[in-house]
This record gives structure tokens, C-alpha cells and sequence, in this order.
């Protein structure tokens, strides 16, 4: 009895599978509907290397038929999880998911004795067109057109939802493909079973590719959290790559400002959103005092830009207040408006630090304070306005 899948293909297939579900099961099994899609994933990779009926030929009628049982486990906890998004109640849960594995089992039971006749002969339950075939289908079906429904429904008020990202319609869309590609193999086979289409189909791979398809889609989609944990956890994630970008020029201003740091534990918490949101906020604080200490004369290079510029002239002000001068000048008022966009803001001080080891050098290397021929202006004037 031949497998459905090539064992090459599969084997990678199920290992991908595989590891998606013992990362999730390793740190994603918090929540609810979580443990119930691991679950789900757990029997469907089981089920995976069931249909590959070609690792034990001579088992391979009981084989498919586990694989079935597998399968509806693998349906009925994803029927579970899709209750919750539903808007089910979490409290009861497991408590519902306890009847939905009941169902399971005895479709699964139900499978097995209407089976016993092909696992006698060593065929395949679904390859010729009788009752027995036919109550197998019913038993597999009706679970798998029930949960399809529910999630059906709940991804597509997701999607719809007005406020929805990018991403998350990207992760929708694929699982409500992932359930088009199984539901499209019903009509399929009911054809074949019908006697409407002849064709030739002895190890069932009408079955098992769509079966292959819809999982490893749905492990790929449940892999996107997985990844986001692992990026949050090695530190690649924006919020502190940001940070790390930050930080030179953080320890140098609030080094020469000490004071308007503000208290980490002000909050108790520490994550790393907060913490680029601090950073930002002590930096331009910082900004606004040094400008005052930034020698009015300091020559610039002609093909100098107004970040670098302005880099240059905070960090002879740094050196000007460790060195115990007073303010160099008032910070003149300009006509420009302070921008109260946080993000517009962010992004011109991760200009600030890209060129700020350049200025600091600079500023080190020179042994004298030189002046500007006017004051800085360009993307950081506000700070000189507001100073």
C-alpha cells in the first residue's frame, strides 16, 4: 500500500508541522484558545504520519482509519478555539471542549467498526463507493463541516473589521484559504463516490494532499506569533532595536543631564515600549537644556546637514558644561511649530544618534570651542524654540 504523499515531501512537511507545535507548546500555552490550537496541531501531525501508509504497507487500512480519528480530534479542538473567537465563553471552555472530545471519539469509534470490513480486505476506507465507505464519510464530515462553519464565520468578522492591520488580514485570509482548500475536496470526492467522475484514485490522494495543505498552511500561520516571541526574546524586536540605536546618545546627554532623568520604577514596568518612550522623552528633555550651552560661532562643514549640524553643536555643548561655562545663548524663539507627533519625533532623533559618534569625536578631538556661523536650525529647531 503506497503513501499519498512522497516521503521526501512529507517528511519535511510533518517536521515543519512538528517544530511549530513544540515551540507554541513551549511558549505559547497560556490562553485558551492557544493550548486548544496546539492541541489541534499535535493531532494533526500525528495524523500526518498515520496517512503516510507506506512506513508499515501491511497496517496501512488501520493506519488510514487512526489518521481519520486524528483528524477529528485535531478538528474538534480547533472547533474549541474557533467557540472562543466566536465569543464563547472562556470560563467554560474545557468544560464545552470535554463534549467536543466526545464527539470526536465516537466518530472516531463509529469509523473504526464500519471499517473493520477494509481492514480484512487491506483496502482503504473511501476507495470503492459502499455504505461502509459512505458512513465513514458522514462520520469524518459532519464534525469537519461544523467547525469549518464556526471558524468560517469568526474569521470573517475579523476580517471585516475596520480597524483591522495589515497582518492580521494577511493571517485571516490564509487561514480561510486553508479552509477553502478542505472544503473544496467535499464536493471532490462526493463526485468520485458517486460514480459522476471515473477516475482512478487507489491510495486516496484526493484526500491526503488537501489534508497535507490545509495543515501545513494553518502551522505557518500559527508560526507567526511563535516568531513573534522568539524576535521579542533575542532582542530584534523595533521597539528595542530602537533602544539600542538610542542609547549612545542617551548615556551622553543624560550623563551631562542627570537630572531630568526620570524613575524606571516609577511605573513597575519595564517593557520595552515604555522603556523607548522614556528614552525619547529624557533625550529631548536633555536636547532642550544642552542647546543652551552650544557656542553661538562653531564653523561647520559646508556639505554638513541640519542633523549633523545640529549633533555637532549639542556635543560642544556637552564639553562647554563639563568644562563649568555657563549657557551660551537664550535659544532664540522661531517661527517653526513644535511637532507633537511622537513617531515624527522618534524618527528624528534616531537621525540625531545615527550621526552622533561622528559629532562626539569630533568635539572630542578638538581642543578648543570654535563657533558656529548661526545657530542650527532644519529638522531639530523646535528644540531650540522651545528651550
Amino acid at each position: 500500500m503506497n503513501s499519498p504523499v512522497p516521503a521526501a515531501i512529507a517528511a519535511l512537511l510533518i517536521g515543519f508541522v512538528g517544530v511549530v507545535a513544540l515551540g507554541r507548546w513551549a511558549l505559547l500555552h497560556r490562553t485558551a484558545a492557544d493550548r486548544l490550537l496546539n492541541r489541534a496541531l499535535v493531532w494533526s501531525g500525528v495524523g500526518m504520519v498515520l496517512l503516510e501508509r507506506g512506513i508499515a504497507p501491511r497496517f496501512g487500512s488501520l493506519m488510514h482509519q487512526l489518521s481519520m480519528g486524528c483528524m477529528l480530534f485535531a478538528i474538534m479542538s480547533a472547533y474549541g478555539a474557533a467557540a472562543l473567537w466566536a465569543g464563547a465563553d472562556p470560563e467554560n471552555a474545557w468544560r464545552r471542549q470535554r463534549r467536543y472530545h466526545l464527539i470526536a471519539a465516537a466518530c472516531a469509534v463509529v469509523i473504526l467498526i464500519v471499517g473493520t470490513p477494509a481492514r480484512h480486505n487491506g483496502t482503504l476506507l473511501g476507495q470503492t463507493p459502499d455504505a461502509w465507505s459512505a458512513l465513514s464519510a458522514l462520520a469524518f464530515c459532519l464534525p469537519a463541516i461544523a467547525c469549518g462553519r464556526v471558524m468560517a464565520g469568526a474569521l470573517w468578522r475579523e476580517l471585516a473589521r475596520a480597524d483591522a492591520t495589515g497582518r492580521e488580514r494577511l493571517v485571516y485570509g490564509s487561514l480561510l484559504t486553508a479552509l477553502a482548500i478542505g472544503a473544496c475536496s467535499l464536493p471532490f470526492s462526493a463526485l468520485l463516490f458517486g460514480d459522476a467522475v471515473l477516475i482512478e484514485d487507489p491510495d486516496l490522494i484526493r484526500w491526503a494532499w488537501p489534508i497535507f495543505t490545509v495543515i501545513v498552511l494553518s502551522a505557518a500561520v500559527l508560526a507567526v506569533p511563535l516568531l513573534d516571541v522568539l524576535v521579542t526574546r533575542a532582542g530584534w524586536d523595533r521597539p528595542r532595536r530602537r533602544c539600542r540605536r538610542l542609547r549612545p546618545l542617551w548615556t551622553d546627554v543624560t550623563r551631562a543631564v542627570p537630572e531630568i532623568v526620570l524613575d524606571p520604577t516609577a511605573t513597575g514596568r519595564d517593557e520595552p515600549e515604555v522603556r523607548l518612550i522614556r528614552m525619547t522623552v529624557e533625550i529631548r528633555d536633555a536636547l532642550l537644556h544642552l542647546n543652551r550651552y552650544a557656542p553661538q560661532d562653531l564653523p561647520m562643514p559646508a556639505t554638513a546637514s541640519p542633523t549633523e549640524r545640529y549633533a555637532r553643536r549639542i556635543a560642544h555643548g556637552i564639553r562647554a558644561k563639563a568644562e563649568g561655562c555657563g549657557p551660551a545663548n537664550a535659544a532664540p524663539k522661531t517661527m517653526a511649530p513644535a511637532s507633537r507627533d511622537f513617531d515624527s519625533e522618534l524618527r528624528q532623533l534616531l537621525e540625531l544618534a545615527a550621526v552622533w559618534p561622528r559629532a562626539r569625536a569630533g568635539a572630542d578631538a578638538e581642543t578648543r570651542r570654535p563657533t558656529p556661523a548661526g545657530a542650527s536650525a532644519g529638522l531639530f529647531r523646535r528644540f531650540a524654540m522651545r528651550a
